[in-house]
């Protein structure tokens, strides 16, 4: 069965916008890239398509920019687009802005799906990599493979999945302290110091992620993000 290529708007073109772009692309999709000028790209037309994917990354003016992409799709009546918002798993220790920005979403589209990511990670992001010498914490790691968040959003987007909230993490996590040792060595940077964790984290899950869409991880293990 032939898969239909849709219009597709990507609001942030970082690291994980830029390659979500080159990899729909691949697909046959008309791909474009927003910038925070939302009036300028809602007058070229690129508010009117059948996917949004918001992917920026909280600043002073986040929210207003979000409500400002939503004002500019509703101006579209006749198309019913699909919103893919990018959050964090920072939201379940109250962080204040992921929390608002939650909210403003459900309230503009309820039907919006939210995938709240764990630490992004693959490629030049190595963990320990900028903590060199640093003493902190051990903790559970909460990461996620930039190419499996690529795959999923895929996913989405071909299901057509609507009014979801998903945990994005890989399925094997480990620990700081294991990881950034094992990358110091594998990478010849210095090491990180660590003290003993003192407050427990709450261990989240992707299983329902992979239930409801059907996925598998490509990057399984954090341990081997790397490799």
């Amino acid at each position: 069965m032939t898969k239909k290529k849709k219009k597709i708007a990507i609001l942030g073109c970082g690291w994980v916008g830029s390659a979500l772009k080159k990899t729909l692309e691949t697909e046959g999709h008309e791909v474009n890239c927003l910038s925070r000028d939302v009036d300028m790209d809602t007058l070229v037309g690129f508010y009117a398509c059948d996917v949004l994917v918001i992917a920026i990354p909280p600043s002073d003016k986040y929210l207003d920019v979000i409500e400002d992409a939503f004002f500019s799709v509703s101006l579209n009546e006749a198309l019913d687009t699909q919103i893919i918002f990018l959050s964090s798993t920072s939201f379940y220790s109250k962080k204040q802005i992921i929390v608002e920005a939650e909210e403003l979403v459900k309230i503009k589209d309820e039907r919006s799906v939210i995938l709240r990511l764990g630490g992004l990670m693959g490629y030049d992001r190595i963990s320990g990599k900028y903590s060199v010498g640093k003493t902190m914490e051990d903790r559970p790691t909460k990461y996620v493979h930039r190419d499996d968040v690529l795959g999923i959003i895929e996913s989405i987007i071909e299901q057509n999945v609507r009014q979801k909230i998903f945990n994005v993490l890989a399925p094997i996590q480990s620990t700081r302290k294991e990881i950034f040792t094992q990358n110091a060595k594998q990478f010849n940077f210095g090491e990180t110091h660590f003290t003993e964790m003192k407050i427990p984290t709450q261990v989240l899950s992707s299983e329902i992620l992979c239930e409801t869409l059907g996925y598998r991880f490509k990057k399984k293990d954090v341990r081997e993000f790397w490799v």
